[in-house]
C-alpha cells in the first residue's frame, strides 16, 4: 500500500511537470486536423480521423502521399518536428529522471521542491538546521520541508528519509537556489547556517520573493537585528541559540540553588 500511495505521488509530480507538455501537443494535433479540414485534403473525413491521423504524422507513422495535396505533405514534415520539440526535451526528460531518480538524485529532488507550496525551508542544515527539521518533521509529519546547503547527503546524515523531505545541494544566498527551494510559496523560511552574512543576504532576498513568508534568522550576535531594517517588519524574527540555552540553563541552575528545590 505504501509503495503504491508513493507510485502515484511520484507521477503526480511528473504530471505538474510535464502537464503543459502535453496540453500543447494536444492543440499541435488539434491544429493539423483544423488545417486538413479546412483545405478539403480529404473530402468526406472526419474531424476525429483527421485528428487521427495528425497523431500517426506526430509519431512518423503515417506520410502523405502526392496525390493527398499540399497540406498533408507539409504536415507529414511539420508535425513530427514539432512534436519533437514539445515533448522532447519536457516529457521524456521529466520521465527519464523519474525512472532513474536514484542515479539523477538532485534533479528529481528539484522537480519535486517545485511541486511543493505553503511549506517550510530550512537552510544552513548544521547541527542547528538538523534538530529543527527532525523536530519539525516528527511534530508535523504530512507538513513537505525543503532542506537546502552546500554539503551532500544532507538527508542520511540527518536521519531524514521521507518522502515529504527534499534536501538541495546548493548555495543558500544564490536568488536560483531559493527559488528553486520554493521560496516564493513557502509560509516558513528558517535561517539556520552558522555565518550571520549568509543568513542576512537569503534573508533579504527572501523578502523579495516572498514578502509575507514567516523568517526566521539565526544570528550570532544578536544585537545586529536592532540595527536592520529587516527588524521592523513583522514577518521577520530573529534568534540566537547560544543567548537563548544561556537563559535556560542559567534559570535551570537558578532553581536548583534555592533552598528546598
Amino acid at each position: 500500500m505504501k509503495k503504491s500511495r508513493q507510485f502515484f505521488k511520484d507521477l503526480s509530480v511528473v504530471f505538474s511537470m510535464i502537464w503543459v507538455n502535453l496540453l500543447l501537443f494536444a492543440l499541435l494535433l488539434v491544429a493539423g486536423a483544423i488545417l486538413m479540414l479546412v483545405s478539403g485534403a480529404y473530402p468526406g473525413a472526419s474531424f476525429p480521423g483527421l485528428l487521427l491521423d495528425a497523431f500517426h504524422m506526430a509519431i512518423l507513422e503515417r506520410v502523405a502521399e502526392e496525390n493527398d495535396g499540399l497540406m498533408p505533405i507539409l504536415l507529414s514534415f511539420l508535425l513530427p518536428i514539432g512534436s519533437a520539440i514539445i515533448l522532447g526535451e519536457g516529457v521524456l526528460r521529466a520521465f527519464s529522471v523519474y525512472m532513474q531518480k536514484h542515479e539523477h538524485r538532485e534533479e528529481w529532488d528539484i522537480m519535486v521542491a517545485k511541486t511543493f507550496k505553503d511549506h517550510i525551508v530550512v537552510c544552513g542544515v548544521g547541527e542547528l538546521g538538523k534538530a529543527l527539521a527532525r523536530r519539525l518533521h516528527a511534530d508535523h509529519p504530512d507538513t513537505r520541508i525543503v532542506l537546502v546547503d552546500v554539503r551532500p547527503g544532507m538527508m542520511l546524515e540527518a536521519g531524514l528519509t521521507d518522502s515529504s523531505i527534499v534536501c538541495l545541494q546548493a548555495d543558500m544566498t544564490s536568488l536560483e537556489a531559493l527559488q528553486k527551494a520554493g521560496c516564493h510559496k513557502a509560509r516558513l523560511v528558517i535561517l539556520a547556517a552558522g555565518n550571520d552574512a549568509f543568513n542576512l543576504e537569503a534573508a533579504y532576498k527572501i523578502i523579495q520573493l516572498n514578502p509575507q513568508a514567516q523568517v526566521w534568522v539565526r544570528l550570532h550576535h544578536h544585537g545586529l537585528s536592532d540595527l536592520l531594517d529587516l527588524s521592523r517588519k513583522p514577518n521577520i524574527h530573529f534568534f540566537s541559540p547560544y543567548q537563548q540555552a544561556a537563559e535556560v540553563i542559567a534559570g535551570h541552575l537558578l532553581r536548583e540553588e534555592e533552598p528546598g528545590k
